[in-house]
């Protein structure tokens, strides 16, 4: 009888002191998860905006002028097609001639344009990109979040469900511009070596 007691006080015993534990403030916290679509927050930062509001500015004038170079091609395919009865076969030889320059010259133009514009825009990206991550890593550890999750785009989702709370991609850019804001920077250096638009011939 006094063993069957001893028996049930240490099985209360060792209720309690589980209790006590989990009860316990050292114990570990559970785990915190979230998300970020990281490529959007990115893009939307204050200094982001900046940036590609200056490349906008330094690859206007060549936008502008493949623009006219393409109206020059329209206006003369329209005088060939509408004047061709007209037009001697020197004449209309020479049109096709000054045509296919024209649109020789558009294609080179536009291929040297594009890789210009994709080029400096991935290094834009790249600059700010490479800050945003190095400040999540603080931000997540201020937060203590045990894991930050990037949840894709909504066209290639990464994360097929997350609650609306678990998403920190609003507060991360809030968090992320006062701190820029309030460190002085050089502005980011968006291909100062940039060519020019070339003169409209």
């Amino acid at each position: 009888m006094k063993r069957s007691r001893t028996i049930v006080s240490l099985c209360v015993l060792f209720v309690q002191a589980a209790i006590c534990f989990a009860q316990s403030p050292t114990s570990l916290a559970a785990p915190s998860y979230v998300t970020v679509a990281f490529n959007a927050a990115v893009l939307q930062t204050a200094e982001a905006k900046h940036v590609f509001g200056d490349l906008q500015a330094k690859f206007g004038p060549r936008q502008t002028h493949l623009q006219q170079l393409n109206a020059q091609i329209e206006s003369l395919k329209k005088q060939i097609n509408d004047n061709t009865a007209s037009l001697s076969e020197a004449e209309k030889s020479a049109k096709l001639h000054a045509l296919d320059t024209e649109e020789r010259q558009m294609q080179r133009e536009a291929d040297d344009f594009k890789g210009d514009a994709d080029s400096a825009s991935q290094q834009a990206f790249q600059s700010v990109a490479q800050k945003l991550y190095a400040f999540l890593q603080d931000y997540a550890k201020q937060h203590a979040y045990t894991l930050v999750i990037d949840r894709g785009s909504d066209a290639a989702p990464v994360v097929w469900y997350a609650a609306a709370n678990a998403d920190i991609t609003v507060e991360l850019i809030k968090a992320y511009d006062l701190k820029a804001a309030a460190t002085p920077r050089s502005r980011t250096n968006t291909n100062p070596q940039l060519p020019p638009a070339p003169t409209p011939r």
